[in-house]
C-alpha cells in the first residue's frame, strides 16, 4: 500500500504531466462504484500530499476565471493498494483498469486501479490525521508530545506508528525501517519509547524523506510512475522489511510486522 513517500511522488507526477494543461471534462468507468465528477468550467489540476492523503486541487483556469466565476474544488483521492496515475496521449489507448480520468485536448490524466480499492470524494484534509512528519515536522512533533497522556500510547510502539491520527503517512515498511534503526524494543509502550528515545520522531521524518528521495518503495502493487529510481540505493536502504534473517509477526490489526530477531523474546 502506498505510504508517505509514494503519495508524495504521485503528487509530483500529477503536477509534472498536468502543468500548463487546460482540462475540459472528466470520464468515469461505469464498472466502478464511485460517483462521476462533473466540473462545469475549464480547469487546471494541482496535486498535494499530506502523509497518506492525496488531494487534487481543481481550479478555474486563469484565462477563464473572474471574480464572479472562479471555482476551486478539492478532490480527495484514496489510492487503495494499487491506485496510481498515468498519462495517456490522445493517440494511445486508455490504460486498462482506468476508473477516473481528466481530459484535455492533448490527452488524459488517468487514475488506474486494478483492485478497485481506490476512492474519491470532494472534501479536504482529514482533521483527525496528524500533520505530515516530513513537511510540517514541528507541528507533527508537537501533536504527539501533547498527546502522550492518551490511552492510545499505552499500546506497543510498533502498533502506534500505524495510527494515522498521530503518524500520518507511516505504514508497514516505514515502521519496520524506523524501529530497526531506533534499536529499541518495538513491543514496549509507545509512551515509554518516545520518552526514552525521542529521536524516534526524527526518524519518522528522516526515513520517509529518504524513501522519497530514492524514488519510493519497491513494494507489491506500487510502481514509481517515472520508472525505477536508484534501485541499488533502495536495496541498501531496506534493512529490515522483508529481509532474510528478520522476524515477523501478525499484529493486533492483522498487519505483518518485521523486526530485529533480538527482540523476539520480548513478545
Amino acid at each position: 500500500m502506498p505510504e508517505l513517500a509514494e503519495l508524495k511522488l504521485t503528487a509530483d507526477f500529477v503536477n509534472k504531466v498536468s502543468k500548463g494543461k487546460v482540462f475540459h471534462s472528466t470520464w468515469k468507468n461505469p464498472v466502478h462504484k464511485g460517483k462521476g465528477i462533473l466540473i462545469s468550467f475549464p480547469f487546471e489540476i494541482e496535486a498535494k500530499s499530506r502523509g497518506k492523503e492525496l488531494m487534487l486541487e481543481i481550479s478555474t483556469t486563469k484565462d477563464f476565471a473572474t471574480a464572479e466565476n472562479f471555482g476551486c474544488l478539492h478532490l480527495m483521492m484514496t489510492m487503495g493498494m494499487a491506485g496510481h496515475f498515468q498519462w495517456r496521449n490522445l493517440e494511445e489507448e486508455r490504460p486498462k483498469h482506468t476508473h477516473l480520468s481528466f481530459i484535455c485536448d492533448s490527452g488524459e490524466l488517468c487514475f488506474v486501479d486494478v483492485r478497485r480499492f481506490g476512492r474519491w470524494n470532494f472534501g479536504f484534509w482529514n482533521p483527525t490525521r496528524s500533520p505530515d512528519p516530513t513537511s510540517d515536522f514541528s507541528s507533527f512533533k508537537k501533536k504527539i508530545l501533547d498527546s502522550l497522556h492518551l490511552r492510545a500510547f499505552n499500546k506497543p510502539i510498533n502498533e502506534v506508528l500505524m495510527n494515522q491520527d498521530f503518524f500520518n503517512g507511516i505504514g508497514n515498511y516505514l515502521r519496520a525501517e524506523i524501529l530497526y534503526r531506533l534499536d529499541q524494543n518495538p513491543f514496549e509502550s509507545a509512551r515509554r519509547v518516545i520518552q526514552k528515545t525521542p529521536e524516534v520522531l526524527d526518524l519518522c521524518r528522516d526515513v520517509p524523506d529518504t524513501a522519497y528521495k530514492l524514488g519510493g518503495g519497491r513494494i507489491r502493487d506500487w510502481k514509481n510512475p517515472e520508472g525505477e529510481v536508484q534501485p541499488d540505493s533502495w536495496e541498501s536502504f531496506m534493512l529490515c522489511y522483508g529481509r532474510k534473517g528478520m522476524e515477523k509477526i501478525t499484529d493486533s490489526n492483522g498487519r505483518t510486522f518485521w523486526f530485529d530477531p533480538k527482540w523476539k523474546n520480548n513478545l
